[in-house]
Protein backbone atom coordinates (compact mmCIF):
# COMPACT_ATOMS: atom_id res chain seq x y z
CA UNK A 1 0.00 0.00 0.00
CA UNK A 2 1.03 3.45 -1.11
CA UNK A 3 1.49 6.07 1.57
CA UNK A 4 -1.11 8.12 0.10
CA UNK A 5 -3.29 5.55 0.40
CA UNK A 6 -2.52 4.77 3.55
CA UNK A 7 -3.01 8.56 4.63
CA UNK A 8 -6.15 8.85 2.46
CA UNK A 9 -7.38 5.37 4.62
CA UNK A 10 -6.46 7.19 7.66
CA UNK A 11 -8.23 10.59 6.97
CA UNK A 12 -11.63 8.69 6.04
CA UNK A 13 -11.07 6.90 9.19
CA UNK A 14 -10.88 10.21 11.33
CA UNK A 15 -13.57 11.94 9.69
CA UNK A 16 -16.06 9.00 10.67
CA UNK A 17 -14.75 9.16 14.40
CA UNK A 18 -16.93 10.99 16.81
CA UNK A 19 -15.19 13.82 17.83
CA UNK A 20 -14.75 15.00 21.76
CA UNK A 21 -15.88 17.72 23.72
CA UNK A 22 -11.91 18.77 23.54
CA UNK A 23 -11.71 18.67 20.01
CA UNK A 24 -14.88 20.63 19.10
CA UNK A 25 -14.05 23.97 21.34
CA UNK A 26 -10.32 23.77 20.45
CA UNK A 27 -12.16 23.15 16.49
CA UNK A 28 -14.92 26.51 17.37
CA UNK A 29 -12.57 28.74 18.59
CA UNK A 30 -9.62 28.09 16.70
CA UNK A 31 -11.70 28.74 13.09
CA UNK A 32 -12.62 32.68 15.09
CA UNK A 33 -9.62 33.59 17.34
CA UNK A 34 -6.51 31.90 15.65
CA UNK A 35 -3.66 30.18 17.76
CA UNK A 36 -3.99 30.55 21.03
CA UNK A 37 -0.87 29.41 22.86
CA UNK A 38 -1.24 26.38 25.67
CA UNK A 39 -1.53 27.68 29.26
CA UNK A 40 -0.67 24.00 30.15
CA UNK A 41 0.43 20.67 29.20
CA UNK A 42 -2.31 19.98 26.70
CA UNK A 43 -2.34 21.87 23.23
CA UNK A 44 -5.89 22.71 23.59
CA UNK A 45 -5.45 24.00 27.08
CA UNK A 46 -5.50 27.34 25.57
CA UNK A 47 -8.34 27.18 23.57
CA UNK A 48 -10.04 25.50 26.25
CA UNK A 49 -9.61 28.30 28.84
CA UNK A 50 -10.36 31.01 26.20
CA UNK A 51 -14.05 29.03 25.72
CA UNK A 52 -14.64 29.05 29.50
CA UNK A 53 -13.40 32.50 30.02
CA UNK A 54 -15.74 34.16 27.56
CA UNK A 55 -18.20 32.13 29.05
CA UNK A 56 -18.92 29.77 25.65
CA UNK A 57 -18.66 26.50 27.58
CA UNK A 58 -19.39 25.38 31.21
CA UNK A 59 -17.78 23.17 33.89
CA UNK A 60 -19.97 20.32 32.25
CA UNK A 61 -18.01 20.49 29.08
CA UNK A 62 -14.59 20.18 31.13
CA UNK A 63 -16.06 17.07 32.97
CA UNK A 64 -16.78 15.45 29.87
CA UNK A 65 -13.67 16.95 28.22
CA UNK A 66 -12.66 13.18 26.62
CA UNK A 67 -16.10 12.13 25.45
CA UNK A 68 -17.85 12.30 22.30
CA UNK A 69 -19.53 15.57 22.34
CA UNK A 70 -23.50 15.49 22.51
CA UNK A 71 -24.91 17.66 19.83
CA UNK A 72 -27.06 19.60 22.21
CA UNK A 73 -23.58 20.90 23.93
CA UNK A 74 -22.07 21.61 20.17
CA UNK A 75 -25.55 23.76 19.75
CA UNK A 76 -24.99 25.10 23.20
CA UNK A 77 -21.09 26.08 22.14
CA UNK A 78 -21.65 27.19 18.61
CA UNK A 79 -24.75 29.55 20.03
CA UNK A 80 -22.65 30.68 22.80
CA UNK A 81 -20.18 31.67 20.24
CA UNK A 82 -21.96 33.00 17.73
CA UNK A 83 -23.57 35.53 20.41
CA UNK A 84 -19.93 36.20 21.98
CA UNK A 85 -17.40 36.18 19.45
CA UNK A 86 -19.39 37.52 16.26
CA UNK A 87 -21.89 39.41 18.03
CA UNK A 88 -24.93 37.76 15.99
CA UNK A 89 -28.25 38.12 17.19
CA UNK A 90 -30.79 35.43 17.83
CA UNK A 91 -33.31 34.71 15.20
CA UNK A 92 -36.92 36.46 16.80
CA UNK A 93 -38.97 33.62 14.80
CA UNK A 94 -37.37 30.36 15.87
CA UNK A 95 -40.81 28.35 15.27
CA UNK A 96 -39.61 26.32 12.59
CA UNK A 97 -37.74 24.60 15.64
CA UNK A 98 -41.16 23.46 16.99
CA UNK A 99 -41.13 20.63 14.48
CA UNK A 100 -38.73 18.73 16.34
CA UNK A 101 -40.18 16.80 18.47
CA UNK A 102 -37.32 16.27 20.80
CA UNK A 103 -36.50 20.18 20.89
CA UNK A 104 -37.96 20.39 24.75
CA UNK A 105 -36.63 17.07 25.90
CA UNK A 106 -33.32 18.90 27.42
CA UNK A 107 -35.48 22.00 29.11
CA UNK A 108 -31.69 24.33 29.21
CA UNK A 109 -30.79 23.55 25.29
CA UNK A 110 -33.75 24.98 23.72
CA UNK A 111 -32.96 27.76 22.82
CA UNK A 112 -29.40 26.58 21.72
CA UNK A 113 -30.91 24.27 19.78
CA UNK A 114 -33.65 26.32 18.28
CA UNK A 115 -30.97 29.01 16.81
CA UNK A 116 -28.60 26.77 15.28
CA UNK A 117 -31.30 24.65 13.32
CA UNK A 118 -33.47 28.06 12.20
CA UNK A 119 -29.86 29.97 10.83
CA UNK A 120 -29.06 26.58 9.17
CA UNK A 121 -26.13 25.49 11.27
CA UNK A 122 -26.81 22.51 12.75
CA UNK A 123 -29.61 20.63 10.81
CA UNK A 124 -32.09 17.40 12.69
CA UNK A 125 -31.09 13.96 11.48
CA UNK A 126 -34.18 14.58 9.77
CA UNK A 127 -37.06 17.08 9.61
CA UNK A 128 -38.79 15.62 12.86
CA UNK A 129 -35.51 14.87 14.83
CA UNK A 130 -32.31 17.09 16.12
CA UNK A 131 -30.58 14.00 17.75
CA UNK A 132 -29.79 16.05 20.82
CA UNK A 133 -27.75 13.46 22.61
CA UNK A 134 -26.50 11.78 19.68
CA UNK A 135 -22.59 12.80 18.48
CA UNK A 136 -20.64 13.72 15.66
CA UNK A 137 -18.14 12.97 13.52
CA UNK A 138 -15.62 15.31 12.47
CA UNK A 139 -16.84 15.46 9.38
CA UNK A 140 -19.97 16.84 10.62
CA UNK A 141 -18.37 18.94 13.04
CA UNK A 142 -16.12 20.54 10.28
CA UNK A 143 -19.44 21.33 8.56
CA UNK A 144 -21.28 22.63 11.39
CA UNK A 145 -18.12 25.14 11.88
CA UNK A 146 -17.81 25.81 8.03
CA UNK A 147 -21.37 27.27 8.26
CA UNK A 148 -20.53 29.26 11.77
CA UNK A 149 -18.18 31.42 10.15
CA UNK A 150 -19.84 31.99 6.83
CA UNK A 151 -23.69 32.43 6.37
CA UNK A 152 -23.43 31.61 2.17
CA UNK A 153 -23.31 28.21 3.38
CA UNK A 154 -26.06 27.81 5.91
CA UNK A 155 -29.46 25.92 5.36
CA UNK A 156 -32.16 28.00 7.41
CA UNK A 157 -34.83 26.52 7.99
CA UNK A 158 -38.39 27.64 7.64
CA UNK A 159 -41.73 27.05 7.93
CA UNK A 160 -43.14 27.55 11.48
CA UNK A 161 -46.12 26.65 13.42
CA UNK A 162 -49.35 28.33 12.31
CA UNK A 163 -50.32 29.70 16.18
CA UNK A 164 -54.15 29.94 16.87
CA UNK A 165 -54.06 33.05 19.63
CA UNK A 166 -55.99 36.21 19.55
CA UNK A 167 -53.89 39.55 19.46
CA UNK A 168 -54.86 42.47 21.83
CA UNK A 169 -53.84 45.84 21.32
CA UNK A 170 -52.82 47.22 24.67
CA UNK A 171 -56.20 49.05 24.67
CA UNK A 172 -58.27 46.42 24.58
CA UNK A 173 -56.09 44.52 26.90
CA UNK A 174 -56.68 46.73 29.77
CA UNK A 175 -60.31 47.03 29.07
CA UNK A 176 -60.78 43.67 28.97
CA UNK A 177 -59.01 43.45 32.41
CA UNK A 178 -61.34 45.88 33.61
CA UNK A 179 -64.33 44.53 32.55
CA UNK A 180 -63.30 40.98 33.74
CA UNK A 181 -61.10 41.02 37.35
CA UNK A 182 -60.88 37.46 36.44
CA UNK A 183 -58.34 38.15 33.60
CA UNK A 184 -54.43 36.82 33.77
CA UNK A 185 -52.04 39.25 32.51
CA UNK A 186 -48.95 36.69 32.05
CA UNK A 187 -45.48 37.59 31.85
CA UNK A 188 -43.47 34.49 29.64
CA UNK A 189 -40.01 35.60 29.86
CA UNK A 190 -37.74 34.21 32.68
CA UNK A 191 -37.43 35.31 35.91
CA UNK A 192 -34.67 37.63 35.23
CA UNK A 193 -35.97 39.12 32.66
CA UNK A 194 -39.24 40.14 34.57
CA UNK A 195 -37.30 41.46 37.65
CA UNK A 196 -35.26 44.06 34.83
CA UNK A 197 -39.12 45.43 33.88
CA UNK A 198 -42.02 44.19 33.72
CA UNK A 199 -45.91 45.29 32.87
CA UNK A 200 -47.84 46.44 36.34
CA UNK A 201 -49.89 43.75 37.40
CA UNK A 202 -48.51 41.10 35.53
CA UNK A 203 -47.23 37.25 36.80
CA UNK A 204 -44.13 36.02 35.48
CA UNK A 205 -44.81 32.06 34.41
CA UNK A 206 -41.88 31.83 31.96
CA UNK A 207 -42.67 29.70 28.78
CA UNK A 208 -40.35 26.94 29.69
CA UNK A 209 -42.78 26.29 32.53
CA UNK A 210 -45.79 26.52 30.82
CA UNK A 211 -44.83 24.29 28.07
CA UNK A 212 -44.04 21.65 30.83
CA UNK A 213 -47.49 22.48 32.81
CA UNK A 214 -49.54 24.67 31.09
CA UNK A 215 -52.61 24.05 34.06
CA UNK A 216 -50.45 25.39 35.63
CA UNK A 217 -50.99 29.16 34.91
CA UNK A 218 -54.65 28.82 36.36
CA UNK A 219 -57.39 26.43 37.22
CA UNK A 220 -60.62 27.73 35.29
CA UNK A 221 -59.94 26.88 31.31
CA UNK A 222 -62.20 29.72 30.77
CA UNK A 223 -60.31 32.29 32.36
CA UNK A 224 -59.18 35.17 30.10
CA UNK A 225 -55.19 35.34 29.92
CA UNK A 226 -53.64 37.82 28.16
CA UNK A 227 -49.43 37.35 27.54
CA UNK A 228 -46.51 39.17 26.58
CA UNK A 229 -42.69 38.81 26.16
CA UNK A 230 -40.31 40.77 24.73
CA UNK A 231 -40.68 40.62 21.21
CA UNK A 232 -43.84 38.66 20.80
CA UNK A 233 -43.04 34.80 19.57
CA UNK A 234 -42.72 33.67 22.66
CA UNK A 235 -45.80 34.87 24.06
CA UNK A 236 -47.65 33.01 20.66
CA UNK A 237 -45.88 30.08 21.52
CA UNK A 238 -47.17 30.16 25.12
CA UNK A 239 -50.67 30.66 23.67
CA UNK A 240 -50.80 28.07 21.66
CA UNK A 241 -49.81 25.45 25.01
CA UNK A 242 -52.25 26.67 26.29
CA UNK A 243 -55.05 26.37 23.19
CA UNK A 244 -53.89 22.80 22.97
CA UNK A 245 -54.76 22.45 26.51
CA UNK A 246 -58.20 23.49 26.09
CA UNK A 247 -57.75 26.64 27.47
CA UNK A 248 -60.58 28.87 25.44
CA UNK A 249 -59.81 32.47 25.88
CA UNK A 250 -56.57 32.83 25.23
CA UNK A 251 -55.01 36.27 24.04
CA UNK A 252 -51.06 38.03 23.26
CA UNK A 253 -50.12 41.79 23.30
CA UNK A 254 -47.34 43.49 21.57
CA UNK A 255 -43.76 42.59 23.29
CA UNK A 256 -42.17 44.85 25.63
CA UNK A 257 -39.77 46.05 22.67
CA UNK A 258 -42.99 46.82 20.53
CA UNK A 259 -44.71 49.03 22.86
CA UNK A 260 -44.05 52.25 25.45
CA UNK A 261 -45.43 50.54 28.34
CA UNK A 262 -45.00 51.91 31.66
CA UNK A 263 -42.49 49.38 33.13
CA UNK A 264 -42.03 48.05 37.38
CA UNK A 265 -38.87 46.70 38.20
CA UNK A 266 -38.90 44.56 41.14
CA UNK A 267 -37.21 46.51 44.21
CA UNK A 268 -34.46 44.28 46.01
Amino acid sequence: MTMLLLELLLFNMMIEDYVTTEQFVTLVIRSSKGHIEPTRGSPSSGYMDYALYKGIIEDYDLTNISKPIERRSAARIVHEALLTEFGERDEHDWSSAENLRDLYDCPTCVMHIAQVYVKGIMLGRDHSLFDAVGGLTHAEAAAIVARMLDKEQRIPQTGGRVFQSKSLTPDEACELMLNDPTAKLVDVRTNEDYQTGHIQESVCIPLHDISINPFSVCVRKDTPIILYCQKGYKSSVAAQALIDAGYSRVYTIPGIDQYPYTICRVQK
